[in-house]
Order: C-alpha cells, then structure tokens, then sequence
C-alpha cells in the first residue's frame, strides 16, 4: 500500500461506523471505527468477517497480526524500588523489572494500528468497493 492509500483508509476511519476493508496475506480484514464508552472510539478489527475472543486467549495468527498487544509491568514503581533495595539472593526468582502481555480486541490509535498491520504482514491491499457503472 502507498501512503496515499493509508491516508484514504485513515480519512474513511473518520466517522462513527465507517469501515475499511484489507487484503492482509490472503486474510480480508474489515476496520471499523465503533463507539467504546461515552467519550471513546476505537477501531475494531473483523477478520474474515467475525472476531473471536479466544484469539484474545490463545496463541494464533489471528492475535499475533491483527490484535493490539498492552505491555504491562508486573509489579507497581513503589513495589519495584523496594525489591531493587533487596539483595538478589534475597529476592530469588521475583525479577523487579516483569512484564506481561495482553490484547485488546480494539486499537485507540490508528498510528500504532497501521505500524502493527505493517510489521506482521508482507502484503496489504486496499479493497475499494465497486461504485455502479464499474
């Protein structure tokens, strides 16, 4: 995809319910932009036309290109520097510095959402709709 394209997806992905649909490696991805709570959107990614919270669970290709991954630290900053006072022995096996990885079935920011698209697929397409008299 050109940058051209990419800037067409974003502008489609400006209003409530728009929707966008990509080739992704032979999957066809569907981008749409939902209602999340009161004061928040975010772009939800169909693949094949569904969404199935287990790959939100389990490993598969499905979460690996297309779910948004939140990296969080296991233990809170306080919690954190306590812990570096204590010496390694002491500490054992907890490593202050743990984190751990989740996915969201939704990206909040369609910079992070198009950087991930790019980096887990070598070949994205834009599928434009067919307008009447095509």
């Amino acid at each position: 995809m050109t940058n051209e394209d990419w800037k067409e997806v974003e502008q489609q992905l400006q209003s409530i319910f728009s929707h966008v649909e990509l080739k992704c490696d032979g999957y066809k991805v569907a981008l749409v932009l939902k209602r999340l709570s009161q004061m928040k959107n975010g772009i939800i990614v169909y693949v094949n036309g569904i969404f199935e919270y287990k790959w939100l669970l389990d490993d598969c290709e499905e979460r690996r290109r297309f779910c948004c991954p939140v990296k969080k630290s296991v233990y809170n900053q306080k919690h954190k520097a306590a812990m570096k006072k204590i010496s390694k022995r002491l500490r054992g096996l907890q490593d202050p510095e743990a984190k751990y990885t989740y996915y969201l079935p939704y990206w909040s920011s369609f910079r992070s959402l198009k950087s991930h698209l790019i980096k887990n697929n070598s070949s994205i397409e834009l599928i434009r709709e067919k307008k009447d008299g095509e």
